[in-house]
């Protein structure tokens, strides 16, 4: 006789907790590069692209990516393992159906399409990471969206 247990993770369950780990762990390197050299020269940012921005340097940069794309992934990629029922973050939550975790994980790459987007524009593609994460932006959004995922983050 079989019992009742939790359900069963989709495999695309799975392999959206990967892409925010891996946005996330990514997110830590680049945000460190860019905070302990403000410079912008240990990550080889040609020295140009520094006149096009609205900071001195990349620091405040470093910080935007520290929070948006290491700490935001990272959080979510954690809620989503182990979906904890805080009432704070379902404030943000404008899929009430869905767990706000779900939610969190759309607005993640939503958000990485918009911070990619926005530093094409000021600075120009430098090499291949940017359409590298543009790409990336739009997998995590699909993989999001996929129909597994959201029946298994659907709220009972």
């Amino acid at each position: 006789m079989k019992t009742a247990g939790p359900p069963r993770r989709p495999l695309a369950v799975y392999l959206l907790w990967f892409l925010l780990i891996f946005l996330g762990v990514g997110g830590m390197y680049g945000s460190a590069l860019l905070i302990a050299d403000p410079s912008g020269v240990r990550i080889q940012f040609p020295p140009e692209t520094i006149e096009r921005l609205p900071f001195p340097n990349y620091f405040i940069p470093g910080v935007i990516l520290l929070i948006g794309m290491a700490g935001l992934p990272l959080f979510t990629a954690f809620a989503l393992w182990n979906q904890p029922n805080w009432q704070w973050p379902e404030r943000l939550n404008i899929y009430p159906e869905q767990h706000w975790a779900w939610t969190f994980s759309l607005y993640t790459g939503i958000i990485l399409a918009i911070w990619i987007n926005v530093q094409i524009y000021i600075v120009g593609a430098i090499g291949q990471i940017q359409p590298f994460y543009g790409l990336y932006a739009v997998v995590l959004i699909i993989c999001t969206l996929f129909p597994k995922v959201m029946r298994f983050y659907r709220v009972q």
